[in-house]
């Protein structure tokens, strides 16, 4: 069975956000800040606006202590701000949330929390949160086992993935529930596969 990819997902580049433009205007400069290495001066541009409750601001803060850039690495602060993220839709604040969760990172290790914020995400289209769901849900853990929802997560995931390791751990993955099931039980996986849809969450 391919191992869960519990990695925080550091998307610092993610398409902007439908926000305010002072707030955009903001962001951009953080932005500007992280790619010019200046952690720093993106931590002090991003926090006020993530204090203010911009999820995008949050999400972005939540990387830099994540990875100890411009402020002191601190997984527990990583989370929270994370958190706060994910509670108002930030699909990639969700996956990171459910990382911290699956890892015990930042956060008490809790299976059945990861199992919904990575569901969370993998609903709104986060394919690494696909496949994570899809393992959880191949070895039962966090959720109840079954390998029609397994197929299925899997299925999304491997469409949504770029070429390299994870699209090879969705494919081993596949193979290895695959074996374990019907016909009837595959073709049900297709199916669902076939008709998910994003659902983006309201913000």
């Amino acid at each position: 069975m391919a191992r869960l990819a519990f990695t925080l997902a550091v998307l610092i580049s993610l398409a902007a956000k439908a926000l305010p433009a002072v707030a955009q205007d903001g962001l951009d400069q953080g932005l500007a800040a992280y790619r010019s290495a200046d952690y720093a001066k993106a931590a002090e541009i991003w926090r006020p606006l993530a204090e203010k409750g911009d999820a995008a601001a949050q999400y972005r803060l939540g990387t830099l202590y994540a990875e100890g850039k411009g402020v002191g690495q601190d997984d527990k602060e990583a989370f929270k701000w994370f958190q706060r993220a994910a509670e108002k839709g930030d699909a990639s604040a969700q996956y990171n949330v459910g990382a911290s969760y699956a890892a015990g990172v930042g956060a008490a290790k809790d299976e059945a929390e990861a199992a919904k914020w990575f569901r969370r995400a993998a609903e709104q289209g986060m394919p690494f949160a696909q496949l994570n769901l899809g393992l959880l849900y191949a070895s039962g853990h966090g959720v109840p086992q079954s390998n029609v929802e397994a197929m299925t997560w899997l299925q999304i995931a491997l469409f949504s993935l770029p070429p390299g390791a994870a699209r090879s751990d969705v494919a081993r993955a596949m193979e290895d529930v695959s074996g374990k099931m019907t016909d009837v039980e595959r073709e049900d996986a297709r199916d669902h596969a076939r008709g998910w849809k994003p659902k983006p969450e309201a913000k």
